[in-house]
């Protein structure tokens, strides 16, 4: 039975806007994998909405490429090739080494602190039974302070976009990577607490090449 990790604590302009948002969540910590077939009845009865803003979010999350419709099979989450996934890997590099070194000596010290304290969580959770879910969802959150969310929205928003495309648990779930993520990350906060942006900047770009190579290859 499809369950999905609900947007709570959030204002949403419309009830298109909400679906949008729960299915966008869906797809990030992994409830809605690649390949997965949803139906417009199943958001209405999960959501408690209406066929309008379902039918409107599925039009919406078609256009950027999350989902994918077929008048044989019906809507399904869109599924990526290799080819594609290396791209991804590659923009979000540029993109996100790019926002880490401009971000670097804008970020405030409570913004430093809380991507401390999310590294400090997913090193918590690299030991024992490794929760793939969670440890996405807190290095998104990890990646998006590192990227300036609170200094430049319209670019993190467009990381954010393109990151909900990102293979789901499979990196989590390889051995000893994990730790390594942490270790990364550990890098990066470093150079950020010596506001050199150029060093944070690469150790980013290099951190998510990494990613990419042991996907990949």
């Amino acid at each position: 039975m499809l369950k999905l990790s609900l947007p709570e604590n959030l204002y949403f302009g419309t009830k298109t806007d909400y679906v949008v948002e729960a299915i966008r969540r869906a797809i990030l910590v992994g409830d809605l994998l690649p390949g997965t077939r949803i139906t417009e009845q199943q958001m209405r009865d999960l959501l408690k909405v209406s066929s309008s803003p379902v039918r409107e979010a599925f039009h919406q999350l078609e256009a950027e490429g999350l989902l994918t419709r077929n008048p044989h099979v019906g809507t399904k989450v869109t599924e990526m090739d290799i080819g594609d996934a290396k791209e991804l890997y590659l923009i979000q590099s540029l993109l996100q080494g790019t926002a880490v070194q401009i971000s670097t000596k804008k970020l405030k010290e409570e913004d430093i602190r809380e991507a401390e304290k999310l590294n400090k969580e997913m090193k918590k959770m690299c030991q024992g039974k490794i929760d793939a879910k969670g440890l996405r969802v807190v290095n998104y959150k990890l990646h998006m302070i590192l990227c300036g969310l609170n200094i430049y929205p319209w670019l993190t928003r467009l990381i954010s976009a393109l990151w909900v495309r990102f293979p789901t648990q499979s990196l989590w779930l390889m051995p000893n990577r994990p730790m390594m993520s942490f270790q990364q990350h550990e890098k990066i906060l470093k150079a950020i607490r010596k506001r050199d942006g150029l060093l944070a900047g690469s150790l980013m770009r290099r951190h998510l090449e990494s990613s990419m190579k042991a996907l990949y290859g």
